[in-house]
C-alpha cells in the first residue's frame, strides 16, 4: 500500500510538472542592459559620502542612472535613488532600498548583501509587485584596471564618491 501511494504522487506530480511545460500561456521575460555593457559602461553611479574600505557608520545615500537597451521596451533613462544601510564598504554591499524613475514597470527596488560591487536587486511595480531583477555591477571598470581612479578612491578618506557601472535587468513576462 505504502509502494502505491508513493508510486500515485510521483505520477501525480510528474503530471502537473509536465502539464505546465506546454502551457501555451508561457513568454519569454525582458532582458535590458542598463548603463551600457561590461566591457563600456556608460552608467554612473554617484554615493555622499563616499564609499571606503572601512564600513560605514550611517545610510550612504546614492543615485543610479543610465540609458536603456536591448529588448522591446528598453528605451529611455532609469534611475535609482536611495540609500545603502550602514555597514557598506567597497568590498562588502549592505542591503539597499531606492526609488525608480524613467522606466514604468519599475518604482522601486530592493537589495539584499553583496560583495565587490555587485548585488542582486529586486525590482517591484507601483502597487509592490515584484516585476524583475537586475545585477548591479558597481565596480565594473575596476575589476579590468586596477588602477583604476575609482577602485583607488576606497583608499582614501573621501572614499569612492563617484563610479562607472553597467548592469542587467530581467522584467518578468506578467
Amino acid at each position: 500500500m505504502r509502494s502505491r501511494t508513493k508510486a500515485g504522487i510521483v505520477a501525480l506530480v510528474a503530471g502537473l510538472v509536465l502539464a505546465g511545460v506546454g502551457s501555451s500561456s508561457a513568454q519569454a521575460s525582458t532582458i535590458c542592459t542598463w548603463g551600457g555593457t561590461p566591457d563600456a559602461p556608460t552608467g554612473l553611479a554617484t554615493f555622499s559620502p563616499g564609499v571606503t574600505n572601512t564600513p560605514s557608520t550611517g545610510p550612504i545615500q546614492f543615485t543610479a542612472t543610465g540609458e536603456l537597451a536591448g529588448g522591446a521596451g528598453c528605451t529611455g533613462k532609469l534611475t535609482f535613488t536611495g540609500y545603502a544601510d550602514p555597514g557598506v564598504t567597497c568590498a562588502a554591499n549592505t542591503p539597499l532600498h531606492a526609488k525608480a524613475l524613467g522606466f514604468p514597470p519599475i518604482k522601486r527596488v530592493e537589495a539584499q548583501p553583496g560583495v565587490l560591487g555587485s548585488q542582486p536587486v529586486l525590482l517591484y511595480d507601483e502597487h509592490d509587485n515584484l516585476v524583475g531583477s537586475e545585477q548591479a555591477q558597481f565596480l565594473t571598470a575596476a575589476a579590468t584596471d586596477p588602477n583604476d581612479p575609482g577602485y583607488m578612491a576606497c583608499n582614501t578618506p573621501e572614499g569612492l564618491t563617484s563610479a562607472n557601472w553597467s548592469d542587467t535587468l530581467e522584467l518578468f513576462a506578467l
